[in-house]
């Protein structure tokens, strides 16, 4: 499986670039891609469409790859440690920090009268970044009811801070009270 694979290299990388993935990082995830694929999909007919393999399977593949792997970067940025410039006015901004503060405020005041249920889904989804599956998984609780639950909860929270989320998204963290 992995030779037929290997033979569209070229063409996986290609896939990630146009995502807007780096040169350097879409060869990692097209390794991790080859190794993921290795070790689940032990029929390889799964993979293939008619005498090919079946190139929407994988750039799904590395698709969901490459997104999470964003996730990740984002929740955990990482810094070089002899980079000079690290120490940026924008990364520790007062303003910021106090208008972040205050709109958590706002969201526990909102999720404050919800059931033990709601508000433990709530944060596990969005204060965790636990995936849907995941919590499903764990849980036993069917995606769909989770996936309802959490449409509802992003709902009622833009519903009640649209305003103040819109103002922190355009930096005007003055204007959150």
């Amino acid at each position: 499986m992995l030779d037929k694979l290997a033979k569209h290299h070229v063409l996986w990388l290609q896939m990630l670039v146009n995502l807007g993935c780096n040169p350097v990082l879409a060869k990692d995830i097209v390794q991790d891609m080859y190794l993921r694929l290795y070790d689940l999909v032990k029929d390889e007919s799964r993979i293939m469409y008619r005498d090919d393999v079946n190139r929407y399977y994988v750039y799904i593949t590395l698709r969901n790859m490459y997104f999470s792997r964003l996730k990740k970067m984002n929740k955990n940025p990482e810094f070089d440690l002899l980079d000079k410039d690290i120490v940026d006015d924008d990364l520790y901004d007062e303003d910021e920090n106090i208008a972040f503060d205050l709109l958590n405020t706002k969201i526990k005041d909102i999720t404050k009268d919800w059931t033990v249920y709601d508000k433990r889904l709530f944060e596990i989804y969005f204060m965790q970044g636990i995936s849907l599956r995941k919590i499903s998984k764990e849980t036993g609780i069917g995606l769909s009811s989770i996936h309802n639950s959490i449409q509802n909860y992003r709902e009622i929270v833009r519903a009640e801070l649209s305003e103040d989320l819109q103002d922190y998204f355009n930096k005007d963290y003055h204007k959150i009270k």
